[in-house]
């Protein structure tokens, strides 16, 4: 079983690109093995969720956009390499989870530290140029939707 979402918060420019492509992932034809669901909710819900499911998921797919320091637009897909940080990080991260934060590390990190996470995970990241409040897309990561729709389509479906 896969499972596919995209993070992000509404309204918050391109920091929203995975929750705005979330509802196009739901809506589109996958087979019975892929199971798209909304995760925009804070990744100790997420893991409570996770856990109880009665699912085990052999891969996640999520599309987000997160600040790497690349150039803004840049999409990359990549397998998360599951590392964890050191203990006091994990913390830290446990501690701004609690608070409801909605963030592609936090959720990682969070997740895979309570063991609800596959060892595959892609993601499919694009670079924001702007985090201001509102409802549309810089040009930059607006050019990089379909692309980012196809990569997460072609990654859910590659097993």
């Amino acid at each position: 079983m896969v499972l596919v979402s995209g993070i992000g918060y509404s309204n918050l420019g391109d920091m929203s690109f995975g929750r705005v492509l979330l509802s196009t992932l739901v809506e589109m034809d996958w087979p019975a093995h892929v199971h798209v669901e909304d995760l925009n909710f804070g990744p100790i819900m997420i893991y409570q969720t996770l856990e109880a499911s009665p699912v085990k998921y052999d891969k996640v797919v999520l599309v987000a956009a997160a600040k790497r320091e690349r150039q803004p637009g840049t999409l990359e897909v990549y397998r998360w390499n599951g590392i964890l940080p050191e203990d006091a990080e994990i913390q830290a991260r446990i501690e701004e989870a609690i608070t409801g934060v909605i963030d592609l590390d936090n959720l990682l990190i969070v997740c895979k530290h309570f063991g609800v996470l596959p060892d595959d995970v892609t993601i499919v990241e694009v670079e924001p140029q702007t985090e201001e409040w509102g409802l549309e897309f810089s040009p930059v990561v607006a050019a990089k939707v379909n692309e980012a729709i196809n990569a997460v389509r072609d990654q859910a479906l590659a097993m």
